[in-house]
């Protein structure tokens, strides 16, 4: 069974989870946005929904309660190295907390870290 198929937003109307304008301080969709967090903070797969949201680039919608510039931050902060409590469980390197590039074992240091063990820095 897929993540979708056990999502709280299942058998409730997409139209919520897009507004028509794209300023969601606007008093409309701010309403929206505020209807579909409703939704989102009990689904009990609120992770893989915005992990799939993060990785997929969605550029639009209401995704586990994250607006498209709350995703765009994740996506910055990621892209340098920062892990998302939310979305990562990939290991990340425990002596700067940066994400992994590539599949590590959980523990090991990254590249520069590392460099720096070894120097004795």
């Amino acid at each position: 069974m897929s993540w979708q198929q056990l999502a709280a937003c299942r058998d409730t109307d997409p139209e919520l989870f897009f507004p028509e304008v794209d300023d969601y301080t606007a008093p409309e969709t701010a309403a929206q946005l505020f209807a579909a967090a409703k939704v989102c903070v009990s689904c009990p797969v609120r992770r893989e929904c915005l992990t799939y949201a993060v990785d997929s680039g969605q550029s639009f919608g209401i995704w586990a309660g994250r607006t498209p510039t709350e995703l765009r931050a994740i996506r910055r902060q990621r892209t340098a190295g920062v892990p998302h409590p939310d979305v990562d469980l990939e290991p990340m390197c425990p002596g700067c907390s940066l994400l992994f590039s590539t599949p590590a074992v959980d523990g090991q240091l990254c590249p520069s870290c590392q460099d720096r063990f070894e120097k004795g820095a």
